[in-house]
């Protein structure tokens, strides 16, 4: 059959909501669902403990099915794949070998206050052409006010 015989089906048609209601018996449902199965849990971990004390050699053998085994030629050649998953996540204090104290908005804070004290003390190439541009205002107004004073003749 073709794909595009019979009447078309719009999205909107097939749309189900659930009601509170049914969210609510559902979790009900699941609530007491946990419940059964941590006392059935519980009644199979003594269960457990009780026949691990009677085969202590069976753990190791457990042990030695869980390690991967290479599958073809991976156990003859050693790869070193940058793009293989590695276990757990590196800290950057294993890799720079300091401690930062520091969160980053810490940082961004204390070299906002520093900026701001060298602005105030005038260090900053800023703070030094905004002087220079009132420097050449003041000039040229005392100047303006100069040539404003004296009598015309």
């Amino acid at each position: 059959m073709g794909r595009g015989r019979g009447r078309p089906r719009y999205k909107g048609h097939s749309r189900h909501f659930t009601s509170r209601d049914e969210l609510e018996q559902e979790r009900k449902k699941d609530e007491e669902k946990e419940r059964k199965r941590l006392l059935r849990g519980e009644d199979a971990s003594t269960e457990e403990s009780e026949s691990e004390e009677e085969s202590g050699s069976d753990d190791e053998s457990t042990d030695d099915e869980k390690e991967k085994k290479p599958k073809g030629v991976e156990g003859l050649i050693d790869i070193s794949n940058p793009n293989v998953a590695r276990k757990g996540q590196v800290k950057v204090e294993k890799v720079a070998g300091q401690v930062s104290q520091l969160t980053r908005r810490q940082k961004e804070e204390l070299a906002k206050q520093n900026y701001q004290r060298l602005q105030m003390e005038c260090k900053t190439d800023q703070a030094q052409k905004d002087l220079a541009r009132l420097a050449i205002i003041r000039k040229q107004r005392e100047a303006a006010a100069g040539s404003s004073s004296e009598p015309p003749k």
